[in-house]
């Protein structure tokens, strides 16, 4: 016996698809409220991208301009002008490149869609020859017909074989006139026939032609679209050839100003090692003083000297991370090419950041062209070990020479003066008479 299910109670089957379908709905919002922070932590990983990619470009443009103390700033800027518009004219002959192959790529999309344009139209052109062509053998085919349909309704056609029999003088007639008779006939049945094809070949032509005409139109909205985006990319290669002519301008500009800034590079580097000759004398002396007093214990490794300083004996120069332009060590002069110690660690900051006493101690003002507005500190015995700190390129000193300071004091203002390109501090630590790398301190 049939059973029959009342709506109360549905078919296991029914229940369990609507369970999937409740599943599938839940697992679709679910999709869309993941989807969401998808998109937002995808634009933030961007926005991430795009500010890690400034952060760079600035820390190399720092780099540079800190690995160009020792000449002028005039000397320096002429250098990180021609390198800027060397990188300049790299990323634009890049984007010419690129431009000029979407170019190429455009003009073939564009003769393609015009070459599947000139084929469609030619085939209309052909179609629309044919049906002129075949128009008169239609015209006279409906013709035809027609006066046999008008001779038929006459009765001019009802002509019975009696007709021919009883109008016949002999055999000979008769039969000639039969066989006219079955000529006339199948005259007829031909042109019917005729007239039956070439309606359907005329029905046949004019789908086709409608067709080909509806291609047409999209052909030539295809063909259109590609001409302009061809124009487009040709705008795109034009601005772009003429962005490389005015930056291969400007990097000859550049580059003429560099060799003209040159002409003094050999006094300026003349007068560069005398000041740091001069400054080293200061600081040999301040040093000698340090290690004659009483508590000096002294130490044969500057490295090994300064991590006997203790955590957070020297200070920082400024407030805030460090982040390293120049680092200490041996580096290769952009301009001279020569080898020479770096002796100190050039850290980023904006022009009037403050620096600051990174020990206690008795402020000797450093000013020469090299250094620019420069301090020594004298930080005397500290934990046994001789400690004098210098400062350069800075904008203002807030101490008047000879003057004592306590660490974390205010000493001046961070600036480019000097043989200094851009804003930097320049800070140096001489532990026992050697230089030492400030980032090795405990605390940095």
């Amino acid at each position: 016996m049939l059973s029959v299910r009342s709506p109360l109670h549905p078919r296991p089957g029914s229940r369990r698809l609507r369970r999937r379908a409740r599943r599938a709905l839940v697992g679709a919002a679910t999709l869309v409220l993941v989807a969401a922070p998808l998109c937002a932590g995808a634009q933030a990983d961007e926005r991430q991208d795009a500010v890690d990619d400034q952060a760079a470009a600035q820390r190399k443009q720092a780099e540079l301009a800190a690995s160009l103390e020792g000449v002028s700033a005039e000397l320096g800027q002429a250098y990180i002008e021609l390198q800027n518009a060397e990188a300049s004219l790299a990323t634009a002959q890049s984007e010419l490149d690129d431009a000029e192959t979407v170019l190429a790529q455009k003009d073939r999309e564009q003769q393609t869609a015009a070459n599947r344009l000139a084929v469609a139209e030619s085939e209309l052109a052909a179609l629309q020859e044919e049906s002129e062509q075949t128009q008169t053998t239609v015209e006279e085919n409906t013709s035809s017909v027609a006066d046999l349909v008008v001779a038929t309704y006459q009765g001019d056609s009802a002509v019975t074989s009696w007709t021919y029999v009883l109008s016949s003088d002999s055999v000979e007639q008769l039969t000639d006139r039969a066989s006219t008779m079955e000529i006339a006939t199948g005259v007829q049945e031909s042109v019917l026939s005729a007239a039956e094809e070439e309606r359907a070949q005329a029905a046949n032509r004019e789908a086709r032609q409608d067709a080909t005409t509806e291609r047409v139109g999209t052909l030539k909205a295809e063909a259109d679209a590609a001409k302009e985006a061809a124009q487009t990319a040709r705008d795109a290669a034009q601005t772009k050839r003429d962005e490389v002519a005015t930056l291969k301008s400007e990097k000859e500009t550049a580059a003429a100003n560099l060799e003209k800034q040159k002409s003094g590079l050999e006094a300026q580097q003349a007068q560069a090692a005398a000041d740091e000759e001069a400054a080293a004398a200061k600081i040999a002396e301040l040093d000698a003083a340090n290690q004659a007093a009483a508590g000096y214990t002294g130490s044969s490794s500057g490295a090994s000297a300064s991590s006997s300083l203790g955590s957070g004996a020297i200070g920082h120069p400024i407030a805030g991370p460090l982040i390293v332009a120049s680092p200490f060590g041996y580096r290769i002069h952009p301009i001279t090419g020569q080898s020479r110690l770096h002796a100190g660690v050039d850290l980023v900051a904006s022009s009037g950041t403050p620096q600051y006493a990174g020990v206690a101690g008795t402020v000797t003002h450093n000013i020469n062209s090299s250094c620019g507005n420069g301090v020594f500190i004298n930080g005397g015995v500290i934990n046994g070990q001789s400690v004098v700190l210098a400062y350069c390129h800075l904008s203002a000193i807030s101490v008047p020479n000879g003057a004592t300071v306590t660490r974390g004091q205010t000493i001046g203002l961070t600036g480019m003066t000097g043989g200094a390109t851009g804003p930097h501090v320049h800070f140096e630590v001489i532990i026992n008479g050697t230089e030492i790398d400030p980032m090795t301190l405990p605390g940095f």
